[in-house]
């Protein structure tokens, strides 16, 4: 059983945060950014796709294997549209960790990507992604995006 003290505790930071245990605004327009990107990326539409990066040159996409570390948006285009023309991603975004500050994001995932190449075939995988976002007239953007696909964990 609780004791009255720790109850009391509990009441007290809840009343003097409001928003205790609650997600921040921008948790939810990050979360839906994750959507998009996840949708976006489904159906391989690289065009929409690079819509969702911000127009910065210092853009940094960094995959897991060699090679795999693309700066600005023409390098990311290139590599994205060799992906895209054989295959489609998603991930599973039941468990981000975000945090913002402002108009600046981070966003973690641990969990799995599902790839669809085009003769149909679903492989899924570990994956895990980390990225920077910022919030550009009032829609957030990725400026830095490391995926990679983790070794078996013991």
């Amino acid at each position: 059983m609780k004791s009255p003290k720790a109850l009391a505790l509990l009441l007290l930071l809840a009343l003097a945060f409001p928003a205790f245990g609650q997600s921040p605004p921008a948790d939810k327009e990050i979360r839906a950014a994750l959507a998009t990107w996840n949708d976006r990326a489904n159906r391989a539409d690289l065009d929409s796709f690079m819509q969702l990066f911000d127009d910065s040159e210092n853009l940094l996409v960094v995959g897991s294997a060699p090679g795999e570390v693309m700066k600005g948006k023409t390098a990311i285009r290139t590599w994205l549209s060799g992906l895209f023309a054989h295959n489609k991603f998603s991930w599973d975004l039941s468990n981000p960790i975000i945090d913002s500050n402002g108009n600046t994001a981070w966003v973690f995932l641990d969990g799995a990507m599902t790839v669809v190449n085009d003769k149909g075939e679903t492989h899924k995988s570990p994956y895990r992604f980390s990225g920077v976002m910022v919030k550009k007239n009032g829609v957030w953007k990725w400026r830095m995006f490391h995926g990679s696909v983790p070794e078996q964990e013991h």
